[in-house]
């Protein structure tokens, strides 16, 4: 294992309800540590979705907290005053285990990123199977429009678009 990979809350519904990709962490824990946060696991507030991520988070994850980060008073303020307290928990954490954050909202990314951590999210580790060859472009181009459709605010890959020229196109 060579690399501590801490999901946000966005990242756990893409690869649990809204993308169904469970079966891609059980391939990543073969090559990751995969956490999450305890603040993360309490922003699952849906009644209807409580005891399916009770178990989603069990099977997948180590649930955390941070401890001690090395972030300056200063720095976890500007956190907080833009941040929701499961992002700000997975950044801390990420600091913490000098870990990927798995975040998918832009703001949350550029703190991070303006902290100095490496930060991923859905479509890079999406990205990640199709170069370990765990999914194919087009598995994973369906897997985009999944998400499209389970409202993760995304937009839809155009026809005949490699997973590669979408990412891109992103950017």
């Amino acid at each position: 294992m060579t690399d501590n990979l801490i999901f946000d809350t966005s990242a756990l519904f893409n690869f649990g309800h809204r993308g169904e990709l469970g079966f891609l962490l059980d391939r990543m824990a073969g090559h990751y540590r995969l956490y999450t946060t305890d603040k993360v696991v309490t922003e699952i507030r849906d009644p209807k979705r409580k005891e399916y991520y009770e178990k989603f988070v069990k099977k997948h994850f180590t649930v955390e907290k941070p401890g001690d980060s090395g972030i300056s008073a200063e720095q976890f303020l500007r956190l907080s005053v833009t941040l929701h307290t499961g992002e700000i928990s997975v950044i801390l954490l990420a600091a913490c285990l000098k870990g990927r954050p798995v975040l998918d909202d832009q703001a949350a990314r550029a703190e991070a990123a303006k902290l100095g951590l490496n930060v991923t999210g859905t479509l890079g580790l999406l990205n990640d199977a199709i170069l370990r060859k765990w999914l194919t472009d087009s598995e994973c181009l369906a897997r985009v429009a999944k998400l499209c459709d389970a409202h993760f605010n995304i937009p839809r890959p155009a026809p005949h678009q490699t997973f590669a020229e979408y990412v891109r196109a992103l950017e």
